[in-house]
């Protein structure tokens, strides 16, 4: 059995070991099928000519390895941030080759893999695969035609179709037998199992640190209810979370203060509802895989027909989790600006001969991505009409109180907690449990708020939104994304710390009248410049 993960404080691992494991690990004429099981043959073993270290992402490491007969292979080993030991390996593994095997999705076939680092001769986990046929989209996406684009988002539709209507009837994260216990696992057929969740926002941002239930899950209620209680068990035992990850600049004078007792509040309001929220329909609560992130560097296409797409890539982390939940649209399509109508074809504004030439421009482009969010929306009408009641589900208040309540360690819970007030109104709740003949609500609503308490929510979530507000103008002067994790590549270190400086003083001088008022501010300040 083949089984585990990169410990934290591990050393560097020296192309000299990776060639010596990859060479021990194939055989010309045995290659290993998927299944952990490594083929020895030193006297038929192809040998490794070469070795390439390939751009290192957040989460893993990745070396090309070039075997003598000329066929390619990648061998990726996961950083300690990638998740938990063995279990993020022995998911990726099992994802892939269910991707491939059962969904004929063109997915990297897995050679050999080790998910227990003890049992590696690399002292790490591994997993080597096929190099993904073709090039990365993101080397010819700007250069294509809108026809073409098309070509490749009809792919896509048709591919997360395949996802869509792959259902599972329990939830986290999807492995081999073997590479599970059998107290840890619920059995889907005689290959595969799901087991524990490896989706990182049960472990990013001290989540790990807590004693919770990872699943698997047998219900999307249960589901729902361990999500909460992970964010009260960080609550419980962290005293906050890191300004990174929040969505504004608190604690200032005049602005808001997080508390522990307001977190507690939301997640504990929410859990006495959370059983009317979900949809009523079955097919939304259904399990499925969805990949996190598909854009460009992730889809592979022919490099002499760039409208096939040949392999998508980065499976690591991928969960089973409500279709309601889960699914979204892809990365590729998604743009800043308006989306259009569900199934109303975009047009080019009738006065476009009259505007200036970046106005058209701008109008052009608009139109191209509308275009290409309705593709995909009519492909997966086409093929999944589930998907297309999930995305619809997503405009409602139930689903935007599920999808925020998994954040509230961060931020988030005047928020929420506004939401919570609104859905407690007669008018909403009854929309959600329904109405009897009398025209009242057919199950009462457990959230009951006075005058005075929905007073002191508005006052806080007017302060919440104005400091959120100043933190997003301080990123956009600054050239920064709204929701940036402080994380910036070395090149571009220096200078973002530079323009940060500059922003740090206009945003004092903005905010402070008084030397006093000024030093405040500056305690409060979320990024480190110094």
């Amino acid at each position: 059995m083949f089984m585990a993960f990169l410990p934290p404080g591990s050393k560097d691992l020296s192309l000299t070991s990776i060639q010596t494991t990859t060479q021990r690990t194939f055989s010309p004429t045995q290659l290993n099928d998927g299944s952990g099981t490594k083929h020895n043959n030193s006297a038929t073993a192809t040998p490794c000519i070469n070795i390439t270290k390939l751009p290192e992402g957040n989460f893993n490491k990745a070396f090309l390895i070039t075997m003598r007969d000329g066929r390619e292979v990648v061998v990726k080993m996961p950083n300690p941030n990638a998740g938990p030991s063995h279990y993020t390996t022995a998911s990726e593994v099992a994802t892939m080759q269910y991707l491939r095997q059962t969904l004929q999705l063109p997915v990297p076939k897995v050679l050999a893999y080790c998910s227990r680092a003890e049992q590696s001769k690399l002292g790490a986990e591994y997993i080597i695969m096929e190099k993904a046929r073709g090039i990365e989209l993101s080397r010819m996406w700007e250069g294509l035609r809108a026809r073409d684009k098309l070509v490749i988002v009809k792919q896509v539709g048709a591919f997360t179709s395949r996802l869509a209507g792959a259902r599972f009837s329990s939830y986290g994260s999807l492995y081999l037998h073997r590479d599970v216990l059998v107290t840890e696992r619920i059995k889907i057929d005689d290959t595969f199992a799901v087991g524990p969740t490896t989706r990182r926002a049960w472990f990013d941002d001290r989540r790990s640190e807590v004693d919770v239930h990872r699943g698997p899950w047998p219900s999307p209620q249960t589901t729902m209810t361990a999500l909460v209680q992970r964010e009260l068990a960080c609550v419980n035992k962290f005293p906050s979370s890191h300004p990174d990850n929040q969505q504004g600049i608190f604690n200032s004078p005049d602005g808001y203060h997080p508390t522990k007792a307001a977190k507690l509040s939301v997640l504990q309001d929410y859990l006495r509802i959370h059983q009317h929220l979900l949809p009523q329909a079955n097919s939304l609560n259904a399990g499925i895989l969805w990949h996190n992130d598909l854009h460009t560097d992730n889809i592979f296409v022919d490099r002499d027909n760039p409208t096939q797409i040949t392999s998508i890539i980065d499976w690591q982390a991928i969960p089973i989790y409500p279709m309601f939940l889960i699914a979204h649209h892809p990365s590729l399509i998604e743009y800043d600006g308006p989306k259009p109508e569900r199934f109303v074809q975009p047009r080019l504004p009738e006065n476009i001969d009259e505007l200036s030439h970046q106005e058209r421009k701008a109008a052009k482009e608009l139109f191209i991505s509308q275009t290409l969010w309705l593709c995909y929306e009519i492909q997966v009408y086409k093929e999944a009409r589930d998907l297309t009641h999930a995305f619809k589900y997503q405009d409602t208040l139930p689903y935007e109180l599920s999808s925020l309540i998994g954040s509230i360690f961060d931020d988030g819970e005047p928020h929420v907690q506004k939401l919570l007030a609104e859905i407690s109104t007669d008018n909403i709740w009854k929309q959600i449990v329904g109405a009897d003949e009398h025209g009242s609500p057919r199950v009462s609503c457990p959230l009951k708020y006075s005058q005075r308490e929905l007073e002191m929510q508005r006052e806080t979530y007017a302060k919440w939104v104005r400091d959120v507000e100043r933190k997003a103008q301080v990123l956009e002067e600054v050239g920064l994304y709204t929701g940036w994790n402080g994380a910036v590549s070395p090149g571009d270190y220096e200078e973002v710390v530079r323009r940060l400086h500059l922003a740090k003083e206009r945003f004092l001088d903005r905010e402070a009248s008084t030397a006093e008022e000024r030093a405040e501010w500056e305690k409060v300040w979320p990024f480190g410049d110094k």
